[in-house]
């Protein structure tokens, strides 16, 4: 009975402190859905050419030309009240692609929904750019009225050669909120990915939400001849930390698997399956 009691004060406090620091950061692009492989390169996400890159930095979206849909879902701490799920789809067009996600975050008594809207394409052979639109709904308990936001974000790749790219991303430069319920931050980051070898990739990132110290993350990814990836990677954001985890395809499915380790809040097991529909003919880059 006693340790049932602790167990819900420690708990109740855990709650108080990671609430109070989404209410105002929520729109750290770290609070949505990385997917299993950037997050297990330290959540690395701006400059990758990945679909769940794409779900972030909407310049990524070009690289898609085929229809592909992922769920995501990741267990922050192993506590259920801090689960973040989320379903995305892209379609190509000519001459770019559009995406579209929906995820959700908390439980019955707070939570966020975040729908977005995106859409890439090429700016010539070496340049990709994107722009996209999100609504935000934070809700509160019962006693508390629920808030809106609506929010716009937009990236740039550029390739200067076949093996790295250079991303940009700018996350809700209009300065939207919820009202005078909390502040959404404005987010800004570049990152690069190098491909040393056609089995390795490297990645590094630097963003900044303008409230917290700058994080720096960075990754390395190994790909064996059945395209297996096994990926290593680290965030100077607590409570990230070190992240690490594996990718496989199995048919047209792809399951990507990270974990992260805080000394102090334990495990973070986050896991993404997508798949790759029929690629669309007529559609060039």
């Amino acid at each position: 009975m006693l340790a049932s009691k602790i167990n819900g004060v420690l708990l109740a406090w855990l709650m108080f402190f990671v609430l109070q620091g989404i209410v105002t950061c929520y729109s750290q692009v770290t609070e949505r859905a990385v997917g299993g492989g950037g997050a297990a390169l330290g959540q690395t996400w701006i400059c990758l050419k990945t679909p769940w890159a794409g779900v972030q930095n909407p310049a990524a979206l070009a690289y898609s030309r085929a229809t592909w849909a992922g769920v995501h879902h990741e267990n922050r701490f192993m506590l259920k009240e801090l689960g973040v799920s989320s379903v995305n789809t892209l379609m190509p067009v000519k001459p770019g692609t559009f995406g579209f996600s929906v995820s959700h975050f908390g439980f019955t008594g707070f939570s966020f929904t975040h729908a977005g809207l995106g859409y890439g394409m090429y700016l010539g052979t070496r340049v990709t750019a994107g722009v996209g639109l999100n609504l935000f709904r934070m809700q509160l308990p019962d006693e508390y009225r629920s808030a809106n936001a609506f929010l716009v974000e937009g990236g740039v790749h550029y390739m200067p050669t076949s093996r790295l790219t250079i991303g940009a991303y700018l996350f809700n430069p209009t300065h939207s909120e919820f009202d005078n319920l909390g502040d959404i931050p404005v987010t800004l980051g570049i990152g690069l990915a190098y491909h040393p070898s056609e089995n390795i990739l490297l990645t590094i990132q630097v963003d900044d939400d303008t409230q917290r110290l700058p994080a720096l993350r960075g990754g390395i990814e190994y790909r064996l001849v059945n395209k297996t990836a096994f990926r290593l990677g680290y965030s100077s954001l607590s409570p990230e930390g070190i992240t690490a985890g594996v990718g496989f395809p199995v048919g047209s499915f792809t399951i990507d698997f990270s974990l992260s380790h805080h000394q102090t809040l334990g495990f973070t097991p986050k896991l993404s399956v997508s798949y790759v529909f029929t690629k669309k003919t007529g559609l060039t880059e």
